[in-house]
Parts: C-alpha cells; structure tokens; sequence
C-alpha cells in the first residue's frame, strides 16, 4: 500500500520521514500531502528549520512510503 507524507534531509544527511511513523499521520493522496506542506510552509518554515536543523532548508517535500495493511510506513527512509 502506498501513502504520501512530506520529507526532508536530516543532520546525518539522509532523507527521512518527518513526522511520525504511524498510518494515522499518513495521507492517502500525493496532493493531500501536497497541502500539509504547502500550509506548514507558509505558517512556520522558519520553525521548521530550528526544530529539524539547518540542513533541512529547501529539502521538504512529499513523497510516497510504502506502507503496511494498517497504514504505518515499512521504512521511514527515501532511496
């Protein structure tokens, strides 16, 4: 199954998850994700950066996670 969430890079450099691992946080479409990113841009990226560090500037975006039955993502991490 697949579900959409917003990534970006982290400190150690790898892309990954940026919330929760859980189905419940997981969206059904690319564009309902879409919206997630575009309102949390517009209201708080400077937030963004101060809570996932500088190296996240300019890397958020969504992408698709393959999940299990019960909506929780296999891996938190982007190839």
């Amino acid at each position: 199954m697949i579900k959409y969430n917003i990534s970006y890079i982290a400190k150690d450099g790898v892309r990954t998850l940026m919330g929760p691992a859980q189905g419940r946080y997981m969206k059904d479409t690319r564009e309902e994700a879409k919206q997630c990113l575009k309102a949390l841009m517009e209201n708080s990226e400077e937030k963004l950066i101060e809570i996932y560090g500088p190296q996240s500037r300019g890397t958020f975006r969504v992408d698709e996670f393959d999940c299990w039955d019960h909506g929780d993502p296999k891996s938190i991490y982007i190839k």
